[in-house]
């Protein structure tokens, strides 16, 4: 519970002296159909499917900077495009990772645990995925019982 409030009390300062950051105001990037550095590049591009179809589309949306060359500005409106794909990738990673640990911890209770570890067990692998498809509240729950961490004692120290 210390641990907890201490994290929460660690964002709140955060947080407050953060002082926010205006990108939109002194930008230097243009959109690129106004670039003339953009603009020669796209006249000095080989003809061609694969040349003329990407400049046209960068001209039409995206901001250049003083290189002529597109950029991505990041901008609070366009978090989704961040926060979706990784939010995803972060619910695979964490769903693989669970899978895995529940099938190893499921295994080491079997007679032979080597056996199931070589062999994969076919039953026993749906359970841990389908057990790995809630992943973020038996993380929750394994966390807050203190089942997910251990103990100080139980940890090795170097002698160094």
């Amino acid at each position: 519970m210390k641990t907890l409030l201490g994290i929460l009390l660690m964002i709140a300062i955060w947080l407050s002296c953060i002082p926010e950051a205006r990108a939109m105001g002194d930008t230097h990037l243009v959109p690129c159909q106004d670039s003339a550095a953009f603009i020669t590049r796209m006249e000095n591009a080989p003809e061609g499917y694969y040349f003329d179809q990407p400049y046209q589309a960068y001209a039409d949306n995206l901001l250049c900077g003083d290189d002529g060359l597109p950029h991505l500005q990041l901008r609070f409106d366009r978090a989704i495009d961040i926060a979706i794909p990784f939010g995803i990738f972060f619910y695979f990673a964490g769903f693989v990772g669970w899978s895995g640990r529940s099938y190893l911890i499921a295994s080491k209770r079997r007679s032979k645990p080597e056996e199931t570890e070589i062999f994969i067990d076919i039953p026993l692998a749906i359970q841990s995925f389908a057990k790995g498809l809630l992943w973020p509240l038996l993380a929750f729950k394994e966390l807050s019982t203190g089942q997910l961490t251990a103990k100080d004692s139980e940890l090795s120290v170097s002698p160094r």
